[in-house]
């Protein structure tokens, strides 16, 4: 293994072989941490009284202790709540029962004060269900202050009955199984990690939490139709009681709708959403015309993927955040563009073909990303609309789910968006396979409309697992970054202090566009062209809001000769809106703010 602890090998290098054996089963596990307090999982192998001893000194110098004890009711877990520490201190954790250290040992610093600048580092990703577990030997390279977990992690509705949540001792299987992956259980002894469950790991009982979706032929006619199997609220239960009893994690505003929660570090908050949980099925946004046997896709009002409660909250926790920088964690994608490919999916529900290595029809890929934040409008639109008119700056998304690394700075996605979602999975060719289908039905590349910063197969053919990295520079920038298994940097991009909804521009190489001004405007805004009107090429011009609405379109057919565009903007309110330039074969966009 590339990972090691070298603290360890000098602590038990003094101690005698006979003084050290193993207790613990599972952990230790850290979590939950602010600049004064800590929690931390430990699992015995038997019902156990013993102490946890922590110090400020890899010698343990210092010494505080706190009296423990497992239960065969808790499945012999426990969780320690570690009170009184120091702001930004490195602590050094281990066990003793009686006159016998265990073997096991850990570590883990404790977050700066609320407020303060500094450089810091997070590592993302979400689905681990094979047995290259690489990623866990590489992310601690990186020395990251905590690892965030955006959900299907184990698979437990692969590996148990899928009903197993109905039992709560195969909820308890469940977890012991999560802390016992190989290489993530040396990672987790000194790198913290906070969690978010997602569909495959939550409540199950089948694989796309509410729903399957399926097809057959018959009188060469292609039938779709939706395989649904509700979910027992009794399931629910479990499966959050599941995640309060055995993560040590933050508190939870109210599990009753599920495990969100938020929590600071330094100058970074995050908001961690629970989009499964509570969230409407996406099968209510789809209407079937048996006459025609004819799908349409129409989201009823109220379709919520976060519910009404969470979503103000969310709302609520961004406009009242003091933080520098405000990250969204969420276990689907955000990105807006992902509309298109549901609306492309319902045009294709008629024809059967392969992508990603999945066979079905469009009405597969439509229902498929339905259950993303593209499927529930409503609630997107609220979210951006609400950042735009209260000008919150510095908010960044952090998500899960589609089984590759991938990125956009905005322009598409709404945010800048860093989808890490393929840590350990059999492929990581969706980007690559949804560009080639879309480039041969004539639709915009995969860079142009959906993920424009790169990741998994966008401009290489890197489809190896890989990992989410955010460091952030003080109040200056944040970096976010796709690193594969091997530890290569497949692409960056930096997110400058000061950003609002897409503001990441394209540069003059890649776009038609030299100049936008003024920037903030008000009533008028010019782009400056980097040729003539014709020579470039450019076929139509058009604002629209930040759902991806067109508002209207500027004539371009009269302005050959013309190398500025002026777009009357007087008519709208004050926000941030999007401007797209369509070429032959592909559109340019960025943002521009009306004052």
């Amino acid at each position: 293994m590339m990972f090691r602890f070298s603290f360890l090998s000098s602590v038990f290098s003094l101690l005698p072989v006979w003084l050290c054996a193993q207790f613990i089963s599972h952990g230790p596990v850290f979590g939950g941490l602010t600049h004064q307090s800590a929690r931390v999982y430990i699992r015995t192998q038997t019902p156990q009284n013993f102490t946890l001893e922590i110090s400020e000194s890899p010698n343990f110098t210092n010494v505080q202790s706190v009296p423990v004890q497992t239960t065969a009711l808790d499945d012999q877990s426990v969780i320690v709540n570690l009170s009184g520490l120091n702001a930004y201190q490195m602590y050094y954790v281990r066990f003793r029962f009686g006159a016998t250290l265990d073997s096991r040992s850990g570590k883990f610093r404790s977050f700066p004060t609320p407020g303060s600048p500094g450089n810091y580092v997070f590592t993302t990703g979400s689905c681990q269900e094979t047995v290259n577990m690489k990623v866990f030997e590489v992310m601690p390279l990186h020395q990251p202050n905590l690892f965030i977990h955006t959900g299907d992690y184990t698979y437990p509705s692969y590996q148990l009955p899928n009903t197993y949540p109905g039992d709560f001792s195969m909820v308890q299987e469940a977890w012991r199984r999560r802390y016992q992956e190989v290489n993530m259980t040396e990672m987790l002894f000194e790198v913290p990690m906070d969690y978010m469950p997602d569909d495959d790991d939550a409540a199950g009982p089948n694989r796309e939490l509410w729903y399957s979706v399926d097809f057959n032929i018959s009188n060469n006619q292609v039938y779709n139709f939706f395989n649904i199997d509700s979910i027992p609220a009794a399931h629910w239960q479990n499966a959050i009681k599941g995640y309060v009893d055995y993560f040590p994690g933050y508190p939870c505003p109210d599990t009753s709708i599920g495990v969100y929660h938020k929590f600071t570090m330094g100058n970074c908050e995050f908001f961690v959403t629970d989009a499964r949980s509570f969230a409407d099925s996406p099968t209510r946004a789809f209407v079937y015309d048996s006459i025609n046997n004819h799908w349409t896709y129409s989201p009823p009002p109220g379709h919520s993927i976060l519910g009404t409660q969470q979503l103000q909250w969310l709302l609520d926790g961004l406009q009242n955040s003091t933080a520098q920088w405000k990250f969204v964690v969420c276990g689907v994608p955000f990105n807006r563009g992902i509309r298109r490919l549901i609306d492309v999916g319902m045009g294709l529900q008629g024809l059967p073909f392969e992508i990603a290595g999945q066979y079905g029809t469009g009405f597969r890929i439509a229902g498929s990303f339905a259950g993303y934040w593209a499927g529930y409008p409503e609630d997107q639109d609220a979210v951006l609309n609400f950042v735009s008119q209260n000008q919150i700056k510095n908010v960044i998304w952090v998500t899960g789910d589609t089984h590759h690394n991938v990125m956009d700075n905005g322009v598409n996605a709404g945010f800048p968006e860093l989808n890490a979602s393929g840590m350990s999975v059999t492929t990581t060719e969706l980007a690559y396979q949804i560009n080639a289908t879309s480039l041969l039905l004539g639709y915009p590349s995969v860079k142009d409309s959906l993920w424009n910063r790169g990741g998994n197969g966008i401009d290489n053919l890197n489809f190896k697992n890989g990992f989410g990295k955010i460091e952030v520079f003080g109040n200056d920038s944040v970096r976010l970054c796709v690193i594969d298994e091997d530890n290569i940097t497949l692409s960056c991009f930096t997110v400058p202090d000061n950003s609002y909804v897409g503001i990441q521009e394209m540069p003059a190489t890649e776009s038609v566009i030299g100049v936008v001004y003024p920037n903030p405007t008000g009533d008028r805004v010019f782009v400056g062209l980097i040729d003539k009107v014709g020579t470039l090429g450019i076929q139509k011009l058009w604002i629209a809001d930040l759902s991806g609405k067109s508002l209207f379109s500027v004539d371009v057919s009269a302005l050959g000769n013309e190398t500025q565009i002026e777009v009357d903007l007087s008519h709208l309110p004050a926000g941030v809106y999007v401007l797209s330039v369509a070429l032959e074969n592909r559109v340019l966009s960025t943002r521009v703010i009306k004052r």
